[in-house]
């Protein structure tokens, strides 16, 4: 187990550790919940991100993406196949398309959340609720105030995150 100091420094770097390593961890499950729901996580994280936005344009969703408007396409094109997504004319512009989920996929995110939900419940075994909403109060403050801090030490603006929570 890691020495323990007292200091702000040494707490913020094994705080930053933890996060590290949930995050590796996180990315790890995600990928097996992904699979489990016959999808691959890039898949799993369009369809959330078409979730939060309800209807957009294919090149919205990209850079919601961080990926090229040409390996999104592809990627709706498959999930279009498989009846996850549709896809109509943008009455604005004739020439884009918009796409939104539909029932199957609405469904197939819900069996990942479900999958999920179960999954940090069963972790979380012998924690009360208080202490459940706690963490959850703790991580959602952490991220909050990192977001400003990080924005102002890169000068990059926080980026935009669509905050519709699947039920």
């Amino acid at each position: 187990m890691p020495e323990l100091t007292d200091t702000r420094q040494d707490a913020s770097a094994r705080v930053l550790d933890q996060i590290t390593h949930l995050n590796r961890r996180a990315r790890t499950f995600g990928t097996m919940v992904a699979r489990r729901a016959g999808l691959q996580p890039a898949q799993v994280q369009l369809l959330f991100s078409l979730y939060r936005a309800t209807e957009c344009r294919v090149a919205a969703l990209a850079e919601q993406q961080l990926v090229d408007p040409s390996v999104a396409s592809r990627q709706i094109g498959g999930l279009e196949k498989d009846g996850l997504i549709a896809r109509r004319p943008d009455p604005e512009d004739g020439r884009a398309t918009l796409v939104s989920l539909t029932e199957a996929g609405l469904a197939r995110l819900r069996e990942v959340r479900r999958l999920h939900v179960e999954a940090i419940e069963q972790s979380m075994d012998g924690w009360s609720p208080e202490r459940m909403r706690r963490l959850a109060d703790d991580l959602a403050e952490l991220t909050a105030a990192a977001e400003h801090v990080y924005a102002r030490l890169t000068g990059a603006e926080p980026a935009m995150e669509l905050t519709k929570e699947l039920g």
